[in-house]
Formats: C-alpha cells, structure tokens, sequence
C-alpha cells in the first residue's frame, strides 16, 4: 500500500503545560509517514524549549513561528504551516488535541479506498477536564453544508484530513475571525467542493477534543460578536456567488446562539452590532430585529429594577 506523507499542524501559544500531550499522540501513530509542524503565535513560556527537545528526538517534528506579516491568531498560524508543509493530506490540530495511535493508518487506509475526494471526516470523542470521555456520533444526513449554515457544527477541526491542493485552492482558514474559523473554513470547504467530500460517519473515533470549560465568557462574547459582524456577510457573499442565496436564512441560527449563549456577557453596544448585520444581511426580517430590539430593552429596563435578580436572559426571541 503507498503511504503518503500526512502533514500535522499545530498552532500554539503559551500551551507548555499541555501540548506534550498533544506531541506525544503524534509520535505514537501506528502510521510512520508523517511530518509535525508547530506553529508558535509568540509564545513566552518554555514552549520553544520544549519543542526543541522533540525536533533533537525526530526530525520529522518542526517548529516555526508566525510571521510578522500574518496577524495574530490560530488561523494565521494553520495558514503558515499549510504552505511550509510538504505532506499529501493534511490535519490541522489545536495544542490540545490527541490523536489515537491508529487515526493517522485508519485515515490513510479510508482514504486509498475512496480517492478522489477533496476532504474527509472521521468521528471524534470529547473530554471534558475531568476526564469523562464520550464518543460523538455524526449523524448520516443528506445536507452537512446546511447543518453547518444552522450552527450545528457536527465536527471539530482535527476531524478532517485535507487534500493539501484542495485546501491550499480554498485559501486555509480566514485569518480575520476571533472566532468561528472552523465553521467558516467548513462552509466555503462544501461550497466549493460540490459534494466532493466524505463524511465517514460508522468509524470509531480517532481524535480527542479537549472541552475548555474555564474560558472567559466575557473574552469569548467580545470575539463571537467580532466575528459575526464578518461571518455573516462573508457567507451570505459565497452563498450568493454559487447560486444558493435561498440557504441564507438558517444562518439566523447563529443568532438564535448568540442571543442565548452570549449576549449577557457582552457589551449593550456589541449587541446591537450583532443585531445590525443580521438585519443589513437580510437573514432576520424588520419585523423579527424590531421585536428582538423591543424585548431587549424591556429586559434591560426589568433588570435594573430588580438589581439583586441573577436571572440570566435565557432567550430573547423565537425566530
């Protein structure tokens, strides 16, 4: 069987304490034909030494770190290693992920059996910080292209193995977005592939994604709505472009998420903006922003008179 070079990117910034593990899934694999590049967003704690102690151990394992001329961020560190690697297929790992010590031959194996994709997706299990691990399933469904439109991401960045030309073609990962790259990079991946993808829903899970669940709400609501006021009309634009501007109204979803999830730690500001490019964006009617504007203050005003309430907003509107 040939065995293509499978190239893993890693971004990272002051990970030191966990990334090892994440190294360590790599150097496991079953599969030997693999080349690691660590991408550094300007790190200042021990991860370079780290790092060097792992290229001195295999040469196989790189490490870089961001140019000056790409903005900070994970997204512009994928972007940096995707054109430094020399491999066939790529994976891109955040600096938590674990690979099983079978994903990479399971993946490759898969793959030899069904060529000519320009992507694939294998399942993954989730682990929370107390070590509860649980397999998710991905559903069999005739539309990913419109689950992912409707912010239900059914997978995470290191479920997919890329064709290096297919995702170099498509231009890595947006490097402006806070937030959301993954399902920004998924969209305009199944857009522009025409259904020329896999989704291998009956394997077993082959990666682990880390549950952060110490993340400042605050810090993640400021990035979400960021990155909705590019999300939205940057998606719309793509949809437009290949004939679909019908499917634009499930991106109200993402809405309906931030409402519920994030909006009670953000700025009243920020919530308007949010408001306002979904609106300009013509996914909610003047008559949905009008009700959701109105409900907003109302909850504004009550909560003011109730000042020792916790209550949190749990939704605003039902769109």
């Amino acid at each position: 069987m040939c065995k293509p070079l499978v190239s893993i990117i890693i971004p990272t910034y002051n990970r030191s304490g966990i990334i090892q593990r994440t190294l360590d899934s790599v150097y496991a694999q079953n599969y030997q034909n693999w080349e690691c590049i660590v991408v550094d967003d300007g790190s200042t704690d021990n991860t370079a030494c780290i790092l060097e102690t792992y290229k001195k151990e295999d040469s196989r394992f790189s490490y870089l770190n961001r140019p000056n001329s790409r903005p900070k961020g994970a997204s512009a560190c994928r972007n940096h290693g995707l054109y430094e690697a020399k491999g066939r297929y790529v994976i891109f790992l955040d600096s938590d992920d674990v690979l099983l010590n079978t994903c990479l031959e399971n993946r490759i194996f898969k793959i030899q059996e069904n060529q000519g994709n320009d992507f694939w997706v294998f399942p993954m299990f989730v682990k929370n910080r107390n070590d509860n691990k649980v397999a998710v399933e991905i559903p069999i469904i005739d539309n990913y292209l419109i689950e992912f439109l409707s912010c239900r991401i059914l997978w995470q960045t290191m479920c997919t193995i890329w064709d290096i030309n297919f995702i170099k073609k498509i231009n890595g990962f947006n490097e402006l977005y806070p937030r959301l790259n993954d399902p920004e990079v998924h969209i305009r991946a199944m857009i522009e592939s025409k259904d020329n993808f896999l989704v291998l829903s009956n394997m077993v899970p082959d990666s682990i994604y880390m549950i952060d669940t110490n993340a400042d709400k605050n810090i993640l609501a400021k990035k979400y709505a960021t990155s909705l006021d590019l999300f939205i009309p940057d998606i719309i634009k793509k949809l437009n472009e290949n004939g679909l501007k019908n499917e634009s109204r499930y991106l109200r979803k993402y809405l309906s998420n931030y409402l519920l999830n994030f909006h009670s730690y953000n700025s009243h500001k920020n919530n308007l903006s949010v408001l306002k490019v979904f609106r300009e964006n013509n996914v909610i009617s003047f008559s949905v922003y009008v009700k959701i504007i109105t409900q907003y203050y109302l909850v504004l005003i009550f909560s003011r008179c109730l000042k020792n309430s916790t209550k949190k907003i749990e939704r605003l509107v039902e769109l």
